[in-house]
């Protein structure tokens, strides 16, 4: 089996988007999300047990790959790491679902917290990051799709956080972490999916996009922040968003 890949980030920033075209490549297959490394409690201990186990979102992702939860429990048992439950899951996941694939990948935004023992699991393995415009990512957390984040800080440091995690990963190993932004990707899936699997090391398998369609969704930032809510935002996130050509 192949050496895996992640896509990490921040959440609402189109690494669902990027996933699902990516899973249309015979040879890749991906799970819903994992957050195998999301969490700082160590592994094994009552609290990741319990965070891994009875969390009702990871619950329903298990459903949605086909994993049951008597399944779950057995292989949570027997694992002694995050990247010994991640084998295991994968293994299980691949067989069951696309047995044809020769490599895994996963897509879990929040994954970016633990990204540094992820890359010292997975010592080949490379990242791609894909950002979007802060001010999109909060109002998308603010409205409530797919998750919610009612607070301005709150989903302001949600961008923030990913971002300076990122930054460090480059700084260590530059040439394990791809990004581009949301807008790029959207303006050309073709384009930018080309170079994911250039940078990961896959064929292009011509017309394995045919089936995906863009959606991309923007805001009025100014109709629906007030002034001293974008002054908010821009304190938080200003540098980095102008770092990646973002003027907010």
């Amino acid at each position: 089996m192949k050496v895996p890949f992640f896509i990490i980030g921040c959440v609402r920033s189109g690494t669902t988007m990027l996933r699902n075209v990516l899973r249309l490549h015979p040879n890749l297959a991906a799970p819903e999300e994992t957050h195998f490394y999301r969490w700082s409690e160590p592994f094994g201990t009552d609290a990741s047990l319990k965070q891994l186990a009875k969390n009702t979102t990871l619950t329903r992702h298990r459903a949605i790959d086909g994993v049951t939860e008597e399944e779950f429990a057995l292989m949570l048992s027997e694992s002694h790491s995050r990247r010994d439950l991640y084998q295991r899951y994968m293994s299980l996941f691949l067989g069951r679902t696309k047995p044809g694939a020769v490599r895994w990948f996963d897509k879990t935004p929040q994954n970016v917290y633990g990204s540094a023992m992820l890359a010292a699991d997975f010592p080949r393995s490379r990242f791609v990051h894909i950002v979007r415009n802060p001010l999109d990512v909060v109002l998308s957390l603010r409205a409530g799709e797919v998750m919610k984040v009612s607070g301005l800080i709150g989903a302001s440091n949600y961008w923030l956080e990913s971002v300076t995690n990122l930054h460090t990963l480059k700084k260590a190993f530059p040439r394990r972490v791809m990004e581009f932004r949301y807008d790029e990707f959207n303006a050309d899936p073709p384009g930018h999916a080309t170079r994911v699997l250039d940078f990961v090391g896959e064929p292009l398998v011509p017309g394995f996009m045919d089936a995906f369609v863009s959606r991309p969704k923007s805001y009025d930032h100014k109709e629906r922040l007030n002034s001293a809510e974008l002054a908010t935002v821009r304190r938080i996130c200003g540098k980095w968003a102008n770092a990646y050509g973002y003027e907010i």
